[in-house]
């Protein structure tokens, strides 16, 4: 007959062996399998009416406006749109409308969908120690940018030809010789943005960073925090601004402003495991000496 106490020194060791092993948090979510064209966009507002909504039938303020974009891919591709994020539009009464430089969906995450500020992510490489944004399985964190036109590169996705065709083509407009500059609006202090060497894009509020030029551009700002970042959550406000005035052109008109919002959140550490498995050791202890007696 096998001692209990032996069976329970056996699992005991094991046990010990595996909360003594060192802990790593883990992060399923950093892999992706949403389709790579679930990205951010930069197109040219086509409407020249305003076509929902209290302003129907009044001029689109936002006509002819560079505008950033997601894409919201459905089960049904036929029904695959934009949303435009922080576009100019109208506050007030009907007979007396302003034009504001933003709307009320000037967010990332949407504010509609309910969802929590994106998740900054342990990083690796010239990001070790810090927190980055990090393309995973969840919405809005593929932070890659490129014009409308360069859908036109996946000719064989019948879902990105039908988000292409959306809105009755209304965002199919040609960039042309734009020169897209992300400005910096405003930013929560310890939130940085970098490019994929580590290099910061901007210094202060105003700062500009061209981004691409014409409508085959793609581009992947990373935001980042330290490590050891306050939990909570970090925003920054942009614009788009074509910046290419040379030979007397004419840039396009300027977006209104959007506003990205991450977090910083606990992650477990190692000694919190080690004290909850050494607990769970202690009472299978307990339990065989009482068995034993």
């Amino acid at each position: 007959m096998v001692n209990p106490i032996s069976k329970l020194g056996f699992g005991l060791s094991l046990t010990l062996l595996t909360v003594l092993a060192p802990v790593q948090p883990t992060f399923a979510e950093t892999t992706s399998v949403r389709p790579d064209y679930e990205r951010y966009y930069i197109g040219l507002d086509g409407r020249e009416f305003v076509t929902y909504g209290t302003y129907t039938g009044l001029a689109n303020p936002n006509y002819n406006r560079l505008t950033f974009l997601f894409p919201h891919l459905e089960e049904d591709p036929t029904n695959n749109h934009f949303h435009g994020i922080g576009t100019y539009s109208y506050t007030g009464s009907l007979d007396n409308p302003t034009v504001i430089p933003t709307d009320t969906n000037n967010r990332i995450p949407e504010y509609w969908t309910g969802l929590s500020p994106i998740k900054l992510l342990p990083g690796t490489g010239v990001f070790a120690n810090q927190l980055i944004s990090q393309k995973t399985d969840e919405e809005y964190t593929n932070w890659t940018i490129s014009p409308v036109q360069s859908l036109l590169n996946y000719p064989n996705e019948l879902p990105a030809e039908y988000l292409y065709n959306s809105s009755e083509g209304d965002w199919q407009r040609s960039l042309g010789e734009a020169e897209i500059a992300l400005e910096l609006v405003s930013i929560t202090p310890g939130l940085g943005i970098a490019d994929s060497m580590g290099v910061d894009l901007f210094n202060s509020v105003g700062d500009r960073y061209v981004i691409g030029r014409g409508d085959n551009f793609s581009f992947e700002p990373t935001f980042y925090t330290s490590k050891s970042a306050p939990l909570g959550q970090y925003s920054a406000e942009f614009r788009l601004v074509d910046v290419n005035t040379a030979n007397n052109r004419t840039p396009l008109a300027t977006s209104g402003t959007f506003i990205v919002d991450f977090q910083v959140r606990s992650v477990p550490e190692s000694s919190t495991f080690l004290g909850f498995g050494l607990l769970g050791v202690l009472g299978l202890v307990s339990q065989g000496k009482k068995k034993s007696k």
